[in-house]
């Protein structure tokens, strides 16, 4: 009689335990599953994503070559004429020429500038700013071709010295003795018809020194291309 209940509890624990099998077996199986369907999921993203980087890949060597081409073809297309403008809104001419004023008056084309040097011993006494009579003459020959052949011009004069310190006259550096002797020069100019409003006056001193002291000393009218 005991043996067969001992029969008995043993057949119900070996069903018990193949209950907990199954069902560890259907836990495991599911767990499975589900690691298959992710793994699934994320191919398809994967797959995805190479496609779209592919697509753009594509798309990038498409407009790379389209770019080339442009640029073949607009190196190989000539440049158009410019088109013709007219005469009014054409740039004014440098000045350039000045016929023979003597020996007095220095021409040459500077920068964008028509300068006529004279020199100080032409137009000044020493340490002075007062005009000679003999330089008039000199000046005349200078206003007449300059209302002749450039009538709207600038007209910058400046006046250059030496390097001596001044002790014999009343003026106090060699930068005031240039700017009046220069301003007397615009003056006369302006007293022969040259308009006032075009006439500047400047003064360098001993700025820009000559080779020598007598070339230093000069008044230089610049006539202007603006």
């Amino acid at each position: 009689m005991q043996g067969k209940m001992f029969t008995r509890v043993v057949s119900l624990a070996a069903l018990g335990a193949a209950g907990l099998v199954l069902v560890g077996c259907d836990g495991a199986k599911k767990e499975v599953s589900l690691l298959k369907e992710e793994n699934s999921q994320l191919k398809m993203q994967l797959d995805e994503t190479r496609t779209a980087l592919d697509g753009e890949m594509q798309e990038r060597r498409r407009l790379e070559q389209e770019n080339a081409g442009m640029k073949k073809d607009l190196a190989a297309k000539p440049e158009p004429a410019p088109e013709p403008t007219a005469v009014a809104d054409a740039a004014p001419a440098a000045p350039t020429t000045m016929p023979d004023l003597g020996p007095d008056v220095q021409v040459e084309q500077r920068d964008n500038m028509l300068v006529l040097t004279i020199s100080s011993d032409v137009l000044f006494d020493s340490g002075e700013s007062t005009l000679k009579t003999t330089a008039k003459k000199t000046l005349d020959k200078v206003v007449a071709e300059i209302k002749k052949q450039y009538p709207d011009k600038q007209i910058r004069v400046a006046g250059f010295t030496d390097q001596d310190p001044i002790k014999s006259s009343n003026y106090k550096s060699n930068y005031h003795l240039g700017f009046d002797r220069a301003y007397n020069v615009a003056k006369y100019l302006e007293t022969k018809g040259i308009d006032k409003d075009m006439l500047e006056r400047l003064s360098f001193g001993p700025e820009q020194l000559k080779k020598t002291k007598k070339a230093s000393r000069r008044v230089e009218i610049a006539i202007v291309n603006e």
